[in-house]
């Protein structure tokens, strides 16, 4: 071996020694993590919603439990009915809070399990399950809420505990009725406000109907008008799915011709 040979080895051994220690760094595979991000983005998202689950659940479940505490203890100082009624409306709404969040969850192993490139699973997969995950933990809520008001209505007992859920009510309902929301005020600019008005009374549900009359007409008709809210949140999440499902085709289709514009006629 020549002296310039030796220099060409000393140089490429130099010039490769970064990747040498590189990759003799114990627990080094952060370059192929960032490398292959585009794989895992899916599995990323699934993870912060699997980390909102349990965070979901926490607040649930002291949300729930701390009222036995705060305020002085205030919760023990009322008549023994309101004690027996907002303890059962606690063990309801404990174990509802497992099922809701493990919508959360499903959510997650949704996202996760996508196959999708990058442009569909952010404006179609992620904005599809999240407005699907808004509908159901409504309905969920929803749900609960009218077996709360049969037991209120049995027992003639006041189990709520619904007031627990109205953030988690607030934050979702918006999502919800977006496809609703769109046709309405679509209807008011072709001037059929008037239609739109009837809609929006018939898709704007009242999850909690029950007025506590115990064992009366109206505390009947509140039942059934709570389990019939259920029904119509669930229908408001399946126009809404439907409705960005649509628009999204649209925008995809005028993309697709953009890139590659024709005529419908243009081979005559």
């Amino acid at each position: 071996m020549n002296k310039m040979d030796k220099v060409n080895q000393l140089t490429n051994q130099l010039l490769d020694s970064p990747k040498m220690i590189s990759d003799k760094l114990p627990w080094n595979n952060w370059n192929s993590s960032v490398e292959d991000s585009e794989n895992s983005i899916a599995g990323w998202i699934g993870k912060v919603f699997n980390i909102a689950a349990l965070v979901v659940l926490l607040g649930l479940l002291w949300g729930l439990f701390s009222q036995l505490w705060m305020g002085d203890g205030g919760f023990w100082k009322q008549e023994a009915k309101l004690i027996i009624g907002g303890l059962l409306g606690i063990l309801l709404w404990t174990y509802a809070a497992f099922p809701i969040t493990q919508i959360i969850r499903n959510t997650s192993e949704s996202i996760s399990s996508s196959k999708s490139n990058i442009i569909n699973l952010i404006f179609l997969d992620v904005p599809v399950a999240v407005i699907k995950l808004s509908g159901y933990v409504l309905a969920m809520v929803g749900l609960f809420a009218a077996i709360a008001a049969v037991l209120s209505f049995i027992t003639t007992l006041n189990v709520s505990g619904v007031s627990n859920m109205e953030g988690v009510m607030f934050s979702m309902s918006g999502m919800n009725t977006l496809g609703i929301n769109a046709l309405m005020e679509l209807m008011q600019e072709k001037n059929i406000g008037y239609i739109s008005n009837i809609i929006s009374q018939i898709t704007s549900p009242n999850l909690t109907n029950y007025d506590g009359s115990a064992w009366t007409m109206n505390g009947a008709a509140g039942i059934c008008g709570s389990f019939i809210a259920v029904l119509v949140t669930l229908i408001n999440l399946y126009i809404t799915v439907a409705i960005y499902k649509f628009i999204f085709g649209l925008a995809s289709t005028l993309v697709k011709w953009v890139k590659a514009p024709y005529l419908p006629f243009k081979s005559l």
